[in-house]
């Protein structure tokens, strides 16, 4: 546990080491962050109407990056694919960049839909077992379940192969294989659910269509 905090404590040091470009980068989009938050606490006092959107367009910039930044995840199992079903050890070193890009992006669909149900403080129903779930008649949930399994199970394989690295051991294959494998299955249903959510509108009917799953797919393997 010890040598788990110490781990912990210098990656995070080392996040935050770097030359004066990465401070000015930095530091900019700090600043980026800072106007997001000043616009998001105006939309909480406010509503969802300071967005623009209404009952006839409901979905806007939120559900949009969302629903890029989803597709960016499920093309992380494009490496995975390769570098472990076809033993491609090449490609193993470019695997942790694209999973550790897939938890960034993961973190970030999830701040999307926080930010458009607009009452951040119901959240908690979101949460198995606590809140009001409905599941499984609530697109959301499924939404949900799939964005924070697979949040999980690509933290659980980049923290556990960069922990053992930085102790200097060889990974047990039998603590990550079994999730990797688990991923490439999971890589496909955050990106099926997603399109689940967009063959439920009616009102548009390019989008109400059985061919959107694969699509989306194509689109993030691609």
């Amino acid at each position: 546990m010890r040598d788990y905090l110490n781990f912990l404590v210098r990656s995070t040091r080392r996040a935050f080491t770097g030359s004066w470009r990465y401070y000015a980068w930095m530091t900019f989009l700090t600043l980026v962050v800072l106007v997001g938050l000043n616009a998001y606490a105006k939309q909480l006092v406010h509503g969802l109407s300071v967005t623009g959107m209404t009952d006839q367009v409901s979905w806007g910039a939120y559900i949009a990056n969302f629903t890029y930044l989803v597709g960016i995840a499920a093309a992380a199992v494009m490496l995975v694919i390769p570098a472990y079903l076809f033993k491609n050890k090449a490609l193993h070193d470019v695997v942790i960049l694209g999973e550790l890009l897939a938890v960034a992006v993961l973190v970030m669909c999830l701040l999307f839909v926080t930010v458009d149900i607009g009452r951040p403080d119901r959240m908690w129903h979101m949460i198995p077992l606590i809140g009001k779930f409905n599941f499984p008649g609530s697109m959301l949930a499924w939404d949900v379940i799939a964005l924070s399994g697979y949040l999980l199970i690509n933290a659980h394989v980049t923290g556990y192969l960069i922990y053992t690295r930085w102790k200097g051991e060889t990974p047990n294959k039998r603590l990550y294989m079994p999730v990797v494998f688990l991923s490439i299955g999971w890589a496909i249903s955050i990106h099926t659910v997603t399109a689940f959510l967009l063959v439920g509108l009616g009102g548009r009917p390019f989008w109400n269509s059985a061919v959107i799953p694969p699509r989306f797919l194509a689109s993030a393997f691609a």
